[in-house]
């Protein structure tokens, strides 16, 4: 494909979610290096998020209280078992605080790699530990509820307690294989979401590419694409999770699916621009 001066070559619609008025990282870098590779890059997040109201932050510290004391000696296991849950954590501290006091006996997985970095780097910014992205168990296929669970439950110790960091009406799958395997698990819902409007979506006579991190915006981004009547041969889905991908082929199976080993702004772009 060949590139001309003030042409595009792809439009790269970006829908991760954001926090109140704040842009997200991943779309912000995107957006400042799209021209480099020749994209347009459209930052549309579908969702913003919040913490839950302080009635609910209560409740969360209320239950963690119960289930496990400051001075108890069995391990934790803090788990992001939602892309967001790192930044959520961030934002959470009482919870931090609460974490800090029982930093080493902290154990760490998420749903995938890219999360992990993100609690890893979290984690030790806030100064609840110094742990690193290897320390951190991820299952092989990221986005793999079903691989997490099980190396969670092949790897834990006796009596330990799983802290599932969720979102407010997530379905929990994690937890839920957790319990049933036997485990001590506490389901923690430490952030809520708001739906932004679909029909946002704006595409282009370029190929276009939607980039999805999570389950929600791919859902929110099919019904907005279906409202306006895009054909959805035309649309190429970017993202690095087998669950994501497996949702395509569901729920929108003419369109194409680009996966991406990581994901870093200046991957996403590359594999993009040779598609």
């Amino acid at each position: 494909m060949g590139k001309f001066m003030g042409i595009s070559n792809a439009n790269l619609i970006v829908t991760n979610a954001t926090w109140g008025e704040t842009i997200n990282p991943l779309a912000d870098a995107l957006a400042k290096d799209g021209k480099r590779y020749w994209i347009d890059v459209d930052v549309c997040p579908l969702s913003t998020l919040e913490l839950p109201n302080d009635a609910r932050q209560r409740a969360v510290l209320r239950e963690f209280s119960d289930w496990d004391d400051v001075k108890d000696s069995r391990p934790l296991r803090l788990i992001a078992a939602n892309p967001y849950a790192p930044e959520a954590l961030e934002q959470f501290e009482a919870l931090i605080m609460a974490l800090k006091l029982r930093k080493d006996r902290l154990k760490y997985a998420a749903v995938d790699d890219d999360t992990a970095l993100a609690f890893s780097e979290i984690v030790r910014f806030v100064g609840i530990d110094q742990v690193t992205p290897r320390e951190i168990a991820t299952p092989m296929a990221p986005g793999n509820s079903v691989e997490l669970s099980k190396l969670i439950s092949e790897s834990t110790e006796a009596n330990e307690l799983c802290i599932a960091l969720e979102e407010l009406e997530e379905a929990g799958g994690v937890a839920k294989r957790l319990l049933a395997a036997g485990l001590r698990v506490i389901r923690m819902p430490i952030f809520a979401r708001t739906k932004n409007n679909p029909d946002v979506l704006k595409l282009s006579d370029a190929p276009n590419f939607i980039l999805v991190n999570d389950p929600y915006a791919l859902s929110v981004a099919v019904q907005g694409l279906k409202r306006l009547a895009a054909d959805l041969n035309e649309i190429v889905w970017v993202g690095n999770s087998a669950l994501l991908q497996a949702m395509v082929k569901r729920d929108a199976p003419e369109s194409t699916w680009l996966e991406v080993p990581d994901l870093r702004h200046d991957v996403i772009l590359e594999r993009v621009s040779k598609f």
